[in-house]
C-alpha cells in the first residue's frame, strides 16, 4: 500500500507571512494539527498546533519548521510510518517526485485508520492469532484449509520474528463469527492457534 492511497488531498496550507492568529483559526476550523507552509507554490515549512502556543511569535514564519521531512505519493505506507516514529512527528507533506509540488499530507491518523482497516475487517469476523514455525509452508496450509472449509480470509498480517527466534506471529481475520471448526482443522494440521480465552483460562 502506497502513500497516495491514504493521504489527504488537496491540502490546506498557510504562508510564512500569515499571522499566527489566522493560522490558528484555519487549524481550528478544519480540525487540523499540522499545516504545510508554502511560498510561491513551493513547500518551505510546516507548523503544528504546538507551535501556535508560542507567545513571542507573530507570524507563521516565526514558528514554522523549515526542515521538512517529506514523502512522495509512491512511498510505501510502512516507510512513512517509520519516518513519523523515528522523527517523532505527526504528519508528512507529500510532494510529487518529479517537481516537488505539494500534492497531499499523510498523518498518524491516516496511518492508524489503515491499520484499523487491515486488522479490523468489515462485517462479522473473527480475529485469530497463529504462531508459525515455517511461514511459507504453514501459510499454504492455512490458505488450503480456508478454501476447503469455505472460510473467507478478510485480512492477513504477519509480524516480524522476535530477535533470536524464527517463529512468526500471523494475525488472521476470517469472515465468520463461528471459528471453532476452522481452528480445530488448523490445529489438526499442526498450526498453533493462540486464543485469548484459552490463554486467560
Amino acid at each position: 500500500m502506497l502513500v497516495h492511497t491514504v493521504m489527504t488531498s488537496p491540502v490546506v496550507t498557510t504562508e510564512p507571512t500569515q499571522s499566527l492568529l489566522a493560522a490558528r483559526r484555519v487549524m481550528h476550523d478544519g480540525h487540523f494539527r499540522h499545516l504545510p507552509v508554502v511560498q510561491a507554490g513551493a513547500l518551505v515549512g510546516i507548523i503544528s498546533d504546538r507551535d501556535l502556543s508560542r507567545h513571542d511569535a507573530q507570524s507563521v514564519a516565526d514558528v514554522m519548521n523549515p526542515n521538512v521531512i517529506v514523502v512522495n505519493p509512491d512511498t510505501p505506507v510502512e516507510v512513512a510510518a517509520q519516518l513519523l516514529v523515528d522523527n517523532k512527528i505527526g504528519a508528512l507533506p507529500v510532494v510529487a517526485a518529479d517537481d516537488a509540488v505539494l500534492v497531499g499530507i499523510v498523518s498518524q491518523t491516516d496511518l492508524f485508520s489503515i491499520l484499523a482497516r487491515l486488522l479490523g475487517g468489515d462485517g462479522p469476523s473473527t480475529r485469530l492469532e497463529l504462531v508459525l514455525d515455517d511461514l511459507p509452508a504453514q501459510l499454504a496450509i492455512v490458505a488450503t484449509l480456508a478454501h476447503q472449509s469455505h472460510v473467507g480470509i478478510t485480512s492477513l498480517v504477519t509480524l516480524p520474528a522476535e530477535r533470536g527466534r524464527t517463529q512468526r506471529r500471523l494475525v488472521l481475520r476470517i469472515g465468520s463469527i463461528v471459528s471453532r471448526p476452522f481452528v480445530a482443522e488448523l490445529r489438526r494440521a499442526g498450526v498453533h492457534v493462540d486464543l485469548p480465552d484459552e490463554r486467560d483460562g
